[in-house]
């Protein structure tokens, strides 16, 4: 008996609009930093976010950080369970094991 095949997955992208102008990114054409792989609709919105926007100073972070992709879902995670546990904490607020 053999295995099946394993289909590659589809990736699917969180980050679907431009960090510049917000504008939509299309899904496999769009231009990205060539280090951490954020993705800008162009060239011009690429080059702003470098210069003023502080994307140097982010970009190895995001790199060591396994890309844009996978940066910005571990940094909504935190933030998801930041607010979970303070959540929680005033839901037992004065309660004792």
């Amino acid at each position: 008996r053999s295995c099946p095949k394993k289909l590659p997955q589809k990736r699917t992208m969180i980050l679907t609009q431009c960090p510049v102008c917000a504008a939509e990114l299309p899904p496999l054409s769009a231009k990205q930093c060539s280090r951490c792989k954020t993705r800008y609709c162009g060239a011009d919105c690429q080059k702003q976010h470098w210069e003023a926007g502080g994307h140097d100073q982010l970009c190895k972070k995001i790199r060591r950080g396994g890309g844009a992709e996978q940066y910005n879902a571990n940094k909504k995670y935190s933030e998801a369970v930041a607010v979970a546990a303070t959540a929680c904490a005033e839901d037992t607020k004065g309660q004792t094991c």
